[in-house]
C-alpha cells in the first residue's frame, strides 16, 4: 500500500491506533466489592472521660505480638492532640480533638477529629465543621512516600486496609480525586467516581478526565475503566476512551513514543518524532525515533545518554534524514540524503585530576542544515568544529602529554579539514640555573628559561563529499616537530624590558620538492593557458633543523593627567587621561647556510619577460620552515588611551565618588620591517571601545589605513599616499581601507517583587519528541529549552552596525540594525521579538515574533517567522503536565521545508 494511503488511514483513524497502541486494558476485578459496613461510624453512646485540656498530650500504646498466621502489628501506637484526649474504658476507644495526630510506624494520620479503637486496631478520622459552615482539619493519611487527604478516613493497622471518602493525593505530576476509595493491602487503591488531572486545585480543578472506576497501583500505573473529559466543570462526553492507562512511575522505564502527525505542502502527511525510548537505568537511556512522509521523505535518530555522578556525563546524537521534493522526471525534482553526529563528553575534574577526556563533536553533511535545520541560528551556521582530546601530566613532572582528533568545515565550499590525530608532548617553564634553596634577589642567569615542545599531525583538506568516498591514508599529510627555546628577560633603566632568545627547531617533513620548474606546455586549466609551474617531489622523508637566535627590546610607560574641579559642589570631580605609548624592536641575524639549502630558484614568465623567483622545498608540506634566507627586523609602534572621570554618587549620603570611564580604549598601532627593500611599513590599525550609564550604551570601532599608495592595477607600490593625495592632514595619513563601527543598547526593568507568578517552559521544535518520554528531555543536551521569565516586565536591546570597506578601486558599504527583546504586557502574557533590517537592501532578515501565555494549568506558545528563508509558524496550546501534555492539545503548524 502507497506510504500516502496509509498515513491518511491513520490520521482518519487515529483515535482507534491511540487506543491500541497506548492504552493497556487492565480489567479492575472485585471493584465494587467495598466494605459497606465501612461506611458508618459506630454511634453508640460512650461513658467517655475527660482526661486533660492542655496542649499536646501525648500517649503510647505497646501491642503484644501474635500468632504469625494471623495480621498482627508490631509497633507503637503514639497519639496525641491540641484540644483533648477522652479515653472510653468501656469500649477501649480512644477520642481525640483539634490537631489530632496518630502515629504507627511509617503511618502518620492527623485531622482535627480522630477515633481510635484500642481493641480493633482501628482509627477513624474526619474534618470538623466550624461556626461558618467550613470543613477544616480534613485529614492527612501519611505512608512512607505516600500522601493524601481526604474527606473521611478509616483505617485498620492490623489489615492496612482502609476505606476513604474524597480523597485526593499527587502521583508524579499529575492529581486524583476520587468519592470512594479502598486501600487495599497491598497499599494499591480502589477508586470509585474518580477525577484524574494535572490541575493543582484541590476544589475545582480547571479541566480533568472523569472515570468511572479505577486502579492505583503506586510507583507503577493507575488503570482506570470508562473516562471522559471535563473542562470548566463542563463534560466533553464525546472526547472520552472506554479505559486508560496512565504511567505513574518516578523510576525511568521504557515505552512507545507516540509520533505526531499532520501533512506538509512539499512533503505531504507525516508521522514525526514516533519510536521507542529505553530507560536503561537511572544513568543510561537511549531514544529511537523516525519520520516517515508520504511524499518519499524520511528520517531517523538516535538519541544517547550516559551519565555516572562524579565521574562523566556523555550525550551522543545520531542523524539521518533524505528530503525528497517533487516527482522523479519533473524539473523541480530534488533529493539530498545528510547525516549528522553530534557527541558531547565531559568528564568531573575531581574524577581524575592527573588523566582527563573530553569530546565536543558536530559534524554533518554540507547540506544537512539546508534541509533540516530547526532554528533560524542553526540555519545560519555554515563552520563547525569537533574535537576528542586525551590528556595526561604526571604529578611531580613538568612533562604533559596530549592527543586531539580535530575536524573543522564549511559548508559554504564544502571544504572539510580532519586531523587524525595530534599528538604533543610538552614541558612547562623551567629555570635550569635558579636553585631550590635559593634566597633574596636572583641573579640575571637565574632567569633564564627553558621549555620544550613537540607536536606529530596527520591531516587532509578535501570535500566532504570525497572524505568518506576512496580517501586513502596516503592522501593525509603528516610530520613531527619540536622546539627548545631558552630565554630570559630583564629590565634595563627601569622602562625598558630586554628579551634575548635562543630556540631550536627541528622538522621530520614526510616529502619535499626536489625541483620547482616552469613548463611552457604544460595547459594551465585553472587560468586557462599554456604554462605552469610544475613541481617534482622526492617522495622520501627529510629532517630540517635550525638554531634561531633572536633579540627583541620593548618600553611601554603609562603618562597621567589629571584636571580637578575644585567646586565642592560640582557632581565632576576630576578627569584622568592615561596615556600608554608602547614601542619595540626585534633582530634576526642571517642564518646563512643553515637556511639556504632548504631554498631554491626558478624561472617563469609574467607579462613577456623571465622572471626568477624561490621557493621552499617544504612549500606542499604540512609544515613550513620557520625562517627565510636573509637577516630580518622590525620595529613596532602603539599608543593606547583611556579617559576616565570620578564623580559623586547622588544616591550615597557619605559623598562617596565613584569611577566613570568615558573612553575605556582607543588604540593605534603600526610595525616597520627594517630589511625590506620597499613597503616597509604595515598598515595602521585604529580600535576603541567604551560604555556608559551602567553598561546600557556600548560603542565599538575600529579602521584600517595603508599608507601607500595603489596603480591603475589595484596594486600597492613603494610611494606614500601622503604625497599623492590632498585635502586635509588626517584625509592623508593614509589610504582608508576600512571603517566599522556598532553601537548597542540594552534597556530593561526591574524585576517584579512578588514571585506569585510561575516560571513558564516552552519548547522549540524537536524537544517535543522528548518530552513524550518525560526526564529524557533533561538528557539530550541539543534540544533547546527556552525558560520563559514573566517576572521581568520587559527588556530591549537595539544594535546598528555600520561597515565601508575599499580595499581597491570598489567600495562596498553595509549597513545593519537589529532589535530584541521581551515585554509581558500582563503577569500571564510574554511576547518576545527578535528582528533585522539591512538599510542598505531596504528589507527584513532573520525575523521571528513568539508569544508565550500562561494558563495555569494550561500553556499556550505561538511562534511566527514572517520573512526570509525559513518563513514559517507554530502553534500550541496544551497542558503542562508531561503525562497528559502530548494527548490533550491542540497544535498548527506551517512548516518552513514549505519554502523550498
Amino acid at each position: 500500500m502507497h506510504k500516502n494511503s496509509i498515513i491518511k488511514l491513520y490520521l482518519k483513524f487515529r483515535y482507534s491506533v491511540f487506543l491500541l497502541v497506548l492504552i493497556i486494558y487492565l480489567p479492575i476485578k472485585n471493584f465494587a466489592q467495598i466494605d459497606k459496613s465501612n461506611r458508618r461510624i459506630n454511634s453508640t453512646t460512650l461513658n467517655n472521660q475527660a482526661i486533660t485540656d492542655t496542649a499536646f498530650v501525648p500517649d503510647t500504646i505497646q501491642i503484644r505480638k501474635k500468632n504469625k498466621s494471623e495480621n498482627v502489628i508490631e509497633a507503637q501506637v503514639i497519639y496525641k492532640a491540641q484540644d483533648s484526649v477522652v479515653l472510653s474504658r468501656d469500649q477501649e476507644k480512644v477520642y481525640l480533638y483539634k490537631d489530632a495526630r496518630v502515629e504507627y510506624g511509617d503511618i502518620v494520620l492527623e485531622a482535627d477529629y480522630i477515633e481510635y479503637d484500642q481493641k480493633k486496631n482501628y482509627v477513624f478520622a474526619r474534618g470538623v465543621v466550624d461556626s461558618l459552615g467550613n470543613l477544616n482539619g480534613k485529614p492527612q493519611f501519611k505512608d512512607k512516600g505516600d500522601e493524601f487527604s481526604a474527606k473521611t478516613i478509616k483505617y485498620n493497622f492490623k489489615t492496612k486496609k482502609g476505606y476513604i471518602e474524597e480523597v485526593f493525593t499527587e502521583e508524579e505530576q499529575g492529581f486524583l480525586h476520587s468519592e470512594q476509595t479502598n486501600k487495599l493491602e497491598d497499599n494499591s487503591f480502589l477508586l470509585k467516581n474518580g477525577k484524574y488531572t494535572t490541575c493543582d486545585l484541590e476544589d475545582h480543578p480547571h479541566f480533568y478526565l472523569k472515570m468511572s472506576k479505577a486502579k492505583v497501583i503506586p510507583n507503577d500505573k493507575i488503570i482506570s475503566g470508562p473516562a471522559y473529559l471535563v473542562m470548566q466543570d463542563i463534560p466533553f462526553k464525546f472526547l472520552g476512551v472506554p479505559f486508560g492507562f496512565f504511567p505513574n512511575q518516578s523510576e525511568y522505564s521504557s515505552g512507545i513514543m507516540i509520533p505526531k502527525y499532520g501533512e506538509e505542502k512539499n512533503r505531504g502527511f507525516f508521522l514525526q518524532d514516533g519510536g521507542y525510548y529505553f530507560g536503561i537505568s537511572d544513568k543510561m537511556d537511549l531514544a529511537v525515533t523516525g519520520d516517515i512522509f508520504s511524499k518519499g521523505s524520511w528520517g531517523g535518530d538516535i538519541n544517547y545518554r550516559f551519565r555516572k555522578r562524579y565521574k562523566f556525563n556523555t550525550v551522543f546524537n545520531f542523524s539521518y534524514a533524505e528530503f525528497v521534493k517533487s516527482e522523479k522526471g519533473l524539473p523541480d525534482y530534488l533529493k539530498s540524503k545528510d547525516m549528522s553526529i553530534r557527541w558531547t563528553h565531559t568528564q568531573d575534574p575531581k574524577a581524575n585530576p592527573n588523566t582527563k577526556f573530553s569530546a565536543s563533536v558536530n559534524y554533518s553533511t554540507s547540506s544537512y542544515d539546508q534541509f533540516n535545520s530547526q532554528t533560524i541560528d542553526e540555519r545560519a551556521i555554515n563552520t563547525k568544529s569537533s574535537s576528542i582530546t586525551y590528556g595526561k601530566n604526571w604529578p611531580g613532572s613538568p612533562f604533559r602529554f596530549n592527543m586531539n582528533l580535530k575536524h573543522s568545515q564549511n559548508s559554504n565550499t564544502n571544504n572539510v579539514s580532519l586531523t587524525l590525530p595530534v599528538i604533543t608532548l610538552n614541558m612547562d617553564r623551567q629555570y635550569p640555573f635558579r636553585s631550590k634553596k635559593s634566597t633574596g634577589d636572583t641573579r640575571w642567569y637565574e632567569d633564564i628559561e627553558v621549555q620544550y615542545s613537540s607536536k606529530f599531525e596527520n591531516r587532509i583538506n578535501t570535500a566532504d563529499s570525497l572524505l568518506f568516498n576512496g580517501t586513502k591514508w596516503s592522501d593525509f599529510d603528516n610530520g613531527f616537530q619540536h622546539t627548545i627555546p631558552l630565554s630570559t628577560n630583564f629590565k634595563i633603566l627601569q622602562y625598558f624590558n630586554l628579551s634575548p632568545k635562543v630556540e631550536y627547531t627541528g622538522i621530520l617533513f614526510t616529502n619535499y620538492l626536489k625541483t620547482r620548474y616552469y613548463d611552457n606546455n604544460a595547459y594551465d586549466s585553472k587560468n586557462n593557458r599554456y604554462g605552469m609551474v610544475q613541481d617534482v617531489e622526492a617522495n622520501s622523508m627529510k629532517y630540517a633543523q635550525l638554531v634561531e637566535p633572536s633579540i627583541s627590546l620593548s618600553v611601554g610607560p603609562n603618562i597621567y593627567g589629571m584636571y580637578g574641579f575644585n567646586n565642592p559642589d560640582a557632581k565632576v570631580i576630576a578627569v584622568r587621561h592615561v596615556v600608554t605609548p608602547s614601542a619595540g624592536i626585534s633582530f634576526r641575524p642571517d642564518m646563512g647556510s643553515m637556511v639556504e639549502q632548504y631554498y631554491g630558484e626558478y624561472t617563469e614568465y609574467q607579462n613577456g619577460s623571465l622572471v626568477t623567483k624561490e621557493y621552499s622545498i617544504f612549500d606542499n608540506e604540512l609544515y613550513n620552515f620557520p625562517a627565510a634566507p636573509g637577516k630580518s627586523g622590525s620595529v613596532s609602534l602603539g599608543l593606547n588611551n583611556t579617559l576616565e572621570m570620578k564623580v559623586r554618587s547622588d544616591k550615597d549620603t557619605t559623598n562617596t565618588a565613584k569611577k566613570i570611564k568615558l573612553l575605556e580604549s582607543f588604540k593605534l598601532s603600526t610595525s616597520y620591517n627594517l630589511f625590506a627593500d620597499s613597503l616597509n611599513w604595515s598598515k595602521i590599525s585604529i580600535s576603541g571601545r567604551t560604555s556608559m550609564f551602567e553598561n546600557k550604551l556600548s560603542f565599538n570601532f575600529g579602521a584600517s589605513l595603508d599608507p601607500y599608495a595603489i596603480n591603475e592595477t589595484g596594486r600597492r607600490y613603494n610611494q606614500f599616499y601622503w604625497d599623492k593625495s590632498d585635502g586635509f592632514f588626517l584625509s592623508r595619513l593614509g589610504r582608508l581601507e576600512r571603517i566599522d563601527f556598532s553601537i548597542d543598547i540594552k534597556l530593561n526593568s526591574r524585576k517584579r517583587e512578588d514571585n506569585n507568578n510561575e516560571t513558564v517552559q516552552t519548547e522549540t521544535f524537536r524537544d517535543e519528541q522528548n518530552r513524550q518520554t518525560g526526564r529524557y528531555q533533561e538528557s539530550i543536551q541539543d534540544q533547546i529549552v527556552t525558560y520563559v521569565d514573566f517576572d521581568i516586565p520587559w527588556n530591549i536591546g537595539l544594535n546598528y552596525k555600520f561597515v565601508y570597506s575599499k580595499p581597491q578601486f570598489e567600495k562596498n558599504v553595509t549597513q545593519t540594525m537589529s532589535l530584541s527583546g521581551n515585554i509581558s504586557l500582563t503577569k500571564k502574557w510574554k511576547i518576545s521579538f527578535r528582528a533585522n533590517y539591512d538599510l542598505v537592501k531596504d528589507k527584513l532578515s532573520s525575523t521571528s515574533i513568539n508569544i508565550n501565555r500562561d494558563l495555569h494549568c494550561w500553556e499556550m506558545t505561538f511562534s511566527w517567522i514572517p520573512v526570509g528563508y525559513m518563513q514559517s509558524y507554530n502553534f500550541q496550546i496544551n497542558v503542562k503536565g508531561s503525562t497528559l501534555r502530548d494527548f490533550l492539545k491542540y497544535h498548527k503548524r506551517k512548516s518552513w521545508q514549505d519554502n523550498l
